[in-house]
């Protein structure tokens, strides 16, 4: 009987074989870690421009049942009676109990707004990105109630002029001179974007893009010299910058568009460089045929 010795020929990964291995990994992870960031930030503002596109189906059904006629811009969301010193309006953005379901506004009818009930809880959904930088960034508002924690709950307010008989306002949805270029409904920074900001410089700007963060439920784009709200410039890559980006808004004829921080200034601004004009961003807010005092070319 002749016995076999049957020798074991399998060897492990020498050393250098696994530090290679783990090499070739961390290579390629670091060549696909931009692609998937990429990805990331695209799936969130995705969710953020999904958001203004429900808002716009909503509008829609409140305009058709109210013939056309828009809220009043101070009260869309909230009623004028809501505001209290220990919560102001300034801190409706952030302010847990001011929501559906909330401790106040679930008992408090008379505190709820225009669109309040169309809207309900799918109108509590704030943009990912502005929840997360906002928490970092904080309330920049005078009246801001320290004891109400920064926890976003809106990132949405409605233009100004719409809803309103003042000087480039409309009361309905026929009197609007550009329903594709006028805007409804937009994103807003929780901070202002002024060059002489101790907090939150933005010295790319030759002059204020805007004096007020979010702190209330209205955006008001003023005419010149003035410069009060602006939409929000916080959608942008990290070498650019939060007040170098985009901000989404919803048009009046309900379609969604990204507006970038250059697209908002007036020629005075960026050294006649602007491609909406002297008016700027006045224009997607003036609502009205008639131009602002002075002509556009004053702004």
């Amino acid at each position: 009987m002749i016995n076999k010795i049957c020798t074991n020929t399998k060897r492990g990964l020498t050393i250098w074989e696994l530090l290679c291995i783990i090499a070739l990994i961390a290579l390629m992870l670091a060549l696909l870690m931009p692609s998937m960031n990429r990805v990331r930030r695209y799936s969130t503002t995705l969710v953020c421009s999904s958001n203004l596109s429900v808002y716009g189906r909503i509008g829609h059904i409140y305009l058709n049942d109210y013939d056309g006629v828009f809220p009043d811009p101070h009260e869309w969301l909230y009623s004028k009676q809501s505001d209290s010193k220990d919560h102001p309006i300034g801190c409706r953005w952030h302010d847990r109990v001011m929501v559906p379901g909330g401790r106040i506004m679930s008992t408090t009818d008379e505190y709820r707004g225009k669109m309040w009930e169309y809207i309900g809880e799918t109108g509590f959904r704030p943009c990912p990105t502005f929840r997360r930088f906002a928490r970092s960034r904080g309330c920049e508002n005078p009246e801001h109630n320290d004891d109400i924690d920064i926890n976003p709950q809106n990132s949405y307010t409605m233009n100004g002029y719409l809803g309103t008989t003042k000087e480039g306002g409309v009361l309905k949805v026929t009197e609007v001179n550009n329903p594709g270029g006028v805007f409804f409904l937009s994103e807003e920074n929780s901070w202002s974007l002024r060059p002489n900001h101790p907090k939150y410089p933005a010295r790319w700007l030759s002059a204020p893009l805007s004096t007020r963060a979010l702190d209330d439920t209205v955006l008001m784009i003023s005419p010149t010299p003035e410069a009060k709200d602006c939409f929000a410039t916080y959608h942008s890559r990290p070498s650019i910058g939060l007040n170098r980006g985009s901000g989404y808004v919803l048009f009046v004829d309900f379609h969604v568009d990204l507006i970038r921080a250059e697209d908002q200034l007036r020629k005075n601004m960026h050294g006649g460089k602007s491609p909406l004009g002297p008016g700027g961003n006045l224009h997607f807010a003036w609502a009205s045929k008639s131009p602002p005092a002075g002509g556009w070319d004053a702004q």
